[in-house]
């Protein structure tokens, strides 16, 4: 669905992805790791058509996004859905209005036909029925779920999920990775993940991409990310201070 063919980005002096070459496929989570500052969100930006490449292609279904008009960058980002780090919640509106807030501002469905939407959405992420509650009154994991009901509230083909499971115990960790995975298939999401978390990568991922140096060093299945010979690689799995990667 994606493809990303020789991709360069600086700031300025700062080199940030140098030669990126990488395939994201149609119905599939791809989980792009490494360190923090090696330029993920970077990449991310650049998927999302938010940030032009000094050089390189990004082919979307056989079109390269980095030569979009205005107008075409703004239908083809209708594609998205975006679970930030945080959730990003809107503090002064209810559950309710946070998750119909995109529906709102991007289609002409009525408050009855929003409503019915909200509730559907709610209930694909296992909170049916609690629309007149406020973001204060949820735990970090409700929160979440409530930002992915937003997420998907206009039916994206392609969900980015920025660090999903940051700031979650191990329990509830392993629930949102539960439903990533639930919600992809039921949607039949392509899946692009930012994440730290060794264990939930291992276990949502078809495909594993590691940035490490400007580069991908690695990109593979989650079975041959555990085989790679690369200390690089295995130093990372580990969560070792020793090694090839500088601090």
């Amino acid at each position: 669905m994606i493809s990303i063919r020789n991709l360069y980005k600086s700031f300025g002096n700062h080199r940030v992805l140098e030669d990126i070459s990488l395939d994201i496929e149609k119905g599939e989570t791809t989980v792009v790791i490494g360190q923090s500052g090696v330029g993920k969100s970077v990449l991310i930006k650049h998927i999302m058509g938010l940030l032009k490449p000094d050089r390189g292609a990004i082919f979307v279904d056989g079109d390269d996004i980095t030569k979009y008009d205005n107008k075409q960058m703004k239908e083809y980002l209708q594609r998205f859905g975006i679970l930030f780090q945080n959730a990003a919640l809107f503090d002064s509106m209810s559950v309710g209005e946070n998750v119909g807030f995109p529906l709102r501002e991007h289609t002409n469905l009525s408050d009855k036909e929003i409503r019915a939407r909200v509730a559907e959405k709610l209930q694909v992420v296992g909170l049916a029925g609690i629309e007149d509650m406020l973001p204060s009154e949820l735990s970090g994991g409700m929160r979440k779920r409530v930002g992915l009901a937003r997420a998907i509230a206009l039916d994206p083909e392609i969900m980015i999920f920025d660090e999903p499971t940051t700031g979650l115990d191990p329990v509830m960790s392993d629930a949102i990775d539960n439903l990533v995975i639930e919600t992809q298939e039921r949607l039949n999401l392509t899946n692009v993940v930012i994440s730290h978390d060794i264990a939930g990568t291992f276990k949502i991922a078809h495909k594993v991409a590691m940035l490490y140096d400007c580069r991908l060093i690695e990109v593979g299945t989650p079975e041959e990310f555990r085989n790679s010979p690369n200390p690089v690689v295995q130093q990372f799995l580990a969560r070792k201070a020793e090694g090839p990667i500088k601090i």
